[in-house]
C-alpha cells in the first residue's frame, strides 16, 4: 500500500468513526426531558389497544404503537404502594409505605424520590394529581424533589381542591383537563431546560362521575356503571393527546421519554359496578381485581416511548415498577446505586441483555385487601390499620399468615392467594402458575411441577425475610413540627402505639372507652 492510499484509508476511517460516534450521540441524546402518565385503578384490559371493543382510547393506543410495550409488567395491588415503588425504586414495603390508609402511606423521610435524584441532575421537575404518599410537613410533594407541585383532592373529579405548592387552590371543571394545563403550562416555562413532568390522573378512581355526553355514547354500549368509566377514561386520553401534541408543537418529541402505566388492577367498585359490568369489562379473562396478587390486580400496561432513538415493539421481558428510577436515571446520566430493588432497562431497550431471565419480584398484598370476604368498615379487617410494635411484630408479620408471591419470568408462585370455590385446595396455602403459557392463572401446577414450586418457596422465603425485616417496613410517620409554621399537625389515626381499647381507622383513632387507653406517636419538635 502506498503512503497515499494508507492516509486516505485512515482518514476515511476516522470520518467513519465519528459519523458513528455523532449517530450514536443522537440517538441517545443526554438529559432527554422525561414525561410520566399514571392512571388510577385503570386495568390492563381497559384500553383498546390491549384488544377492548368498547372503549375509545386513541391517543393512548397510538402512544402504545409508537412505543416500546412491555407485556408482562407488574404494578403493587394498590395506589399508594406502587408510587413508593416508582418514586424509590425501591420494594414499597423499605419505604414505609405498607398500605393506602392508616397513616401507612407516608413515605419514610429518609428516602430520595426519583424527583430529587433528576433535580440533582440537572432536571426542573413538576407534579399535578394523585400524590398520596404523605399529607403532613415534611412529606408534600414540594418538600420532595418537586420545584411545582399540585397535591389534588381525592376524589375530586370536578372543581378540585388541593394544595399548589404548600396553598389551597379552587378550580373549575373537569380535572383531567386542570391536570393538563399544569402539565403543558410547566413544559411551555422550562423547554429549553431538561425537565420531568409526572402527571398522576384520577382516573379511573372511584365514586365515578363523567361527563354527560361522553357517557351517553358509552350507554349505547354498555351498561351504566360501565359506561360512566369508559366516559372516565375517554377524557383521561383525550387529555393525555393534548399534552402529546404540545410537545410535538414545541418540537420536543424527539427528546421527550415518555412513560404510561396504571397503579394497580381495576377496583371492584361495589357501588359503581355490577357483577355483569365486570364480566364485560375484563376482556382478557385476567383473575382478580385491585388489592390482590392475581394477574388483574398488578399487571398494568407499560409503554416507553422515546421517538427517534428506540424501535417500538412489544417486548415480554419480566419488568416491573422499581424498574423505572434507575432506568430513567441512567438515561438522564444520574447515579445509579445498590439500594435499588429495580434494575436499568436502559441496556435492554438499547438492545443488550435480550435473553436476561434473572428477575423476580417479590408480590405483597394485605389480606384485607383480597377484597375480603368481610363487609368494609372504616376500622378495617384482620387488624389492617393496627400499627406493628415488638409486641405484635412475629404474630401479625408470621410468614405463614401472609399474601405473598414471586414471579420469575415465566412462572408465579402464591402463598395464601384468594381460591375460588370450584378449585382443589392450594398446597400448604402454594399455588404455581405457567404465566407465559396460562396467562388467566387457571391451572395450578404445584404438584405437577414441585421442582419449580421448591426453587421458588425458597426465593420467596428469601424475598420475605428480606423485605419484612428491612428497618423501615411496616413504619409509622415521624410527625415534624416546626415554629413559626401556624397549626401543623399529628394524625390521630398514625401512632406507633396503641394501649388499651382504642381502634385504629383508615382516617381516625376511635372507640376511647377506659382509663389507660394511650396512643403514642412519633413526633421531631424543632
Amino acid at each position: 500500500m502506498t503512503l497515499k492510499k494508507y492516509f486516505k484509508y485512515a482518514v476515511n476511517g476516522f470520518l467513519l468513526l465519528a459519523i458513528l460516534s455523532s449517530c450514536s450521540e443522537e440517538k441517545f441524546p443526554p438529559k432527554p426531558n422525561i414525561i410520566i402518565l399514571q392512571a388510577d385503578d385503570l386495568g390492563y384490559s381497559d384500553l383498546g389497544i390491549h384488544g377492548n371493543p368498547y372503549v375509545d382510547t386513541p391517543n393512548l393506543d397510538k402512544l402504545a404503537k409508537e412505543s416500546v410495550q412491555f407485556r408482562q409488567f407488574y404494578v403493587t395491588p394498590v395506589c399508594a404502594t406502587t408510587r413508593a415503588a416508582l418514586l424509590t425504586g425501591k420494594h414499597h414495603l423499605k419505604t414505609g409505605v405498607s398500605h393506602v390508609h392508616g397513616g401507612k402511606d407516608f413515605l419514610h423521610l429518609s428516602e430520595k424520590t426519583l424527583a430529587d435524584r433528576l433535580k440533582t441532575a440537572g432536571y426542573q421537575t413538576g407534579m399535578w394529581g394523585k400524590w398520596h404518599s404523605g399529607k403532613t410537613n415534611g412529606y408534600y410533594p414540594w418538600q420532595r424533589g418537586f420545584d411545582e407541585a399540585f397535591m389534588a383532592g381525592l376524589y375530586q373529579f370536578t372543581d378540585n381542591k388541593g394544595l399548589l405548592n404548600g396553598k389551597p387552590v379552587q378550580h373549575q371543571g373537569w380535572t383531567p383537563e386542570v391536570l393538563t394545563d399544569y402539565a403543558i403550562d410547566f413544559i411551555s416555562k422550562n423547554k429549553e431546560k431538561p425537565f420531568f413532568a409526572y402527571v398522576p390522573y384520577l382516573t379511573c378512581h372511584g365514586p365515578l362521575k363523567a361527563k354527560s355526553e361522553l357517557k351517553a355514547k358509552y350507554l349505547e354500549r354498555v351498561p351504566e356503571g360501565l359506561a360512566t368509566l369508559y366516559a372516565m377514561v375517554e377524557l383521561m386520553d383525550s387529555q393525555i393527546g393534548r399534552l402529546l401534541r404540545h410537545l410535538d408543537d414545541l418540537d420536543l418529541a424527539e427528546n421527550t421519554i415518555v412513560i404510561f402505566l396504571s397503579d394497580n388492577g381495576p377496583a371492584v367498585n361495589h357501588r359503581d359496578l355490577t357483577e355483569e359490568d365486570r364480566q364485560i369489562r375484563y376482556v382478557n379473562n385476567l383473575r382478580g381485581h385491585k388489592g390482590n396478587i392475581w394477574e388483574n390486580g398488578i399487571k398494568s400496561p407499560f409503554f416507553f416511548r422515546w421517538k427517534g432513538s428506540l424501535e417500538p415493539s412489544i417486548e415480554d421481558k419480566l419488568a416491573d415498577v422499581t424498574d423505572i428510577t434507575p432506568t430513567l436515571l441512567e438515561m438522564a446520566g444520574g447515579s445509579l446505586n445498590s439500594s435499588f430493588d429495580g434494575i436499568s432497562l436502559f441496556p435492554y431497550l438499547r438492545g443488550e441483555g435480550k435473553s436476561s431471565t434473572e428477575k423476580a419480584i417479590f408480590l405483597y398484598a394485605h389480606k384485607a385487601w383480597q377484597p375480603s370476604d368481610k363487609a368494609w368498615s372504616p376500622e378495617g379487617v384482620y387488624n389492617e390499620y393496627e400499627p406493628i410494635t415488638l409486641e405484635n411484630r412475629d404474630t401479625l408479620l408470621s410468614l405463614e399468615k401472609q399474601v405473598i408471591g414471586i414471579r420469575n419470568q415465566r412462572y408465579k408462585l402464591l402463598l395464601n392467594a384468594s381460591r375460588r370455590e370450584t378449585e382443589a385446595p392450594f398446597y400448604s396455602g402454594y399455588a404455581l402458575y405457567d404465566i407465559l403459557n396460562d396467562p388467566t392463572e387457571s391451572k395450578n401446577i404445584f404438584l405437577e411441577r414441585s421442582d419449580i414450586a421448591e426453587g421458588l418457596i425458597q426465593k420467596l422465603k428469601l424475598k420475605y425475610q428480606e423485605n419484612f425485616a428491612y428497618e423501615n417496613a411496616f413504619a409509622v410517620p415521624k410527625f415534624l413540627i416546626e415554629s413559626n409554621k401556624g397549626a401543623q399537625k399529628v394524625l390521630a389515626y398514625a401512632p406507633k402505639k396503641i394501649v388499651g381499647d382504642p381502634v385504629n381507622a383508615f382516617n381516625y383513632l376511635g372507640t376511647w372507652r377506659k382509663a389507660g387507653n394511650a396512643a403514642a406517636y412519633k413526633i421531631d419538635v424543632a
